[in-house]
């Protein structure tokens, strides 16, 4: 724990700037409060859902405050070389375009029709949510060594070097305490757990011989799979991959990216969001390592999740 918090400390005193937080921050807010007044990504974007023009609106949508806070660094003298770099534009393309390919891909919905429509239910939020480790972190791990020639080959942090799993733990049990509580609310009530939506009771109708106890642990195992790939994007690529036109300012337009992602739940958890990417940003960045994320984000969700089932 000690190390996190160095961390910290190391990353506060380098990069630490009040009015470019403030800025930022400002930034944040009025995205936040406009999509959770016109919901825009569940009301426009997903209207697009199984047309290819999705994938643009994707990609508009988080790249986006990626950019801006880009240019909020800019305005503020932080890092002005990233305009016109020729890797930063090239990297920028490709982490955007594979996210927006896994958040708006159809594919495996039209493959799956055959299935009989209570079972398909189930099945293709399964196949969504275990997806992304074909949509994107092998596509990454393939295109690492053409994106990455001089840099050492950490993978955007899936290196199992130097991992200690001791001061994540202590994070995790710490979160537990936090997700306890929250999980009184309302609105998370309302969300979790997310096995519920999963179509399980209509499978289980049409197959009785199958115990749902499976079922709860092929939905979960699944679920948390994506979860990968979240920090390999978020706490890997889009950090490792623009330090050398960023630097370790490469934590902060990741942070407002990584909020967008979470538009659609409770807005406690975007909230918090921001502030637990921030920290997970931070590890990430001197640890060169995004384990410590992935055990941290896998905890937190299947956290939520039993929580969910205990309120319920």
């Amino acid at each position: 724990m000690k190390k996190v918090l160095q961390y910290l400390k190391d990353y506060q005193r380098e990069h630490f700037d009040w009015r470019l937080y403030v800025a930022i921050a400002i930034f944040a807010a009025v995205c936040i409060a406009l999509n959770y007044r016109f919901d825009f990504e569940d009301s426009v974007i997903d209207s697009y859902n199984g047309r290819p023009i999705k994938w643009l609106w994707m990609f508009l949508f988080h790249a986006m405050p990626f950019f801006i806070v880009c240019l909020i660094l800019f305005a503020f003298g932080k890092k002005k070389e990233w305009l016109t770099s020729t890797n930063y534009w090239i990297k920028f393309a490709v982490g955007f375009g594979l996210l927006s390919l896994d958040r708006s891909f159809y594919g495996f919905s039209e493959w799956l029709q055959h299935l009989p429509r209570a079972e398909y239910h189930f099945v293709i939020r399964c196949v969504n949510w275990s997806s992304s480790l074909i949509l994107v972190v092998i596509p990454m791990m393939v295109l690492y060594p053409f994106l990455e020639r001089d840099e050492a080959k950490n993978f955007y942090g899936l290196s199992w070097k130097k991992f200690d799993a001791k001061p994540y733990l202590i994070m995790l049990g710490i979160a537990s305490v936090f997700i306890g509580i929250g999980s009184f609310l309302g609105d998370i009530q309302d969300f979790y757990p997310r096995y519920l939506g999963s179509g399980a009771n209509l499978y289980l109708r049409t197959n009785p011989e199958v115990s749902e106890g499976w079922l709860v642990i092929i939905y979960e195992l699944c679920y948390g799979s994506s979860f990968i790939s979240v920090e390999l994007i978020f706490r890997g690529f889009l950090i490792f991959a623009f330090t050398r036109t960023l630097g370790g300012y490469a934590v902060l337009p990741m942070v407002v990216t990584y909020a967008f992602l979470h538009f659609g739940k409770p807005l406690g958890e975007t909230v918090s969001s921001i502030f637990g990417g921030y920290i997970l940003g931070i590890i990430s960045f001197y640890s060169r390592n995004i384990w410590g994320g992935i055990f941290i984000h896998l905890g937190v969700a299947w956290l939520m999740e039993l929580f969910g089932w205990m309120q319920r």
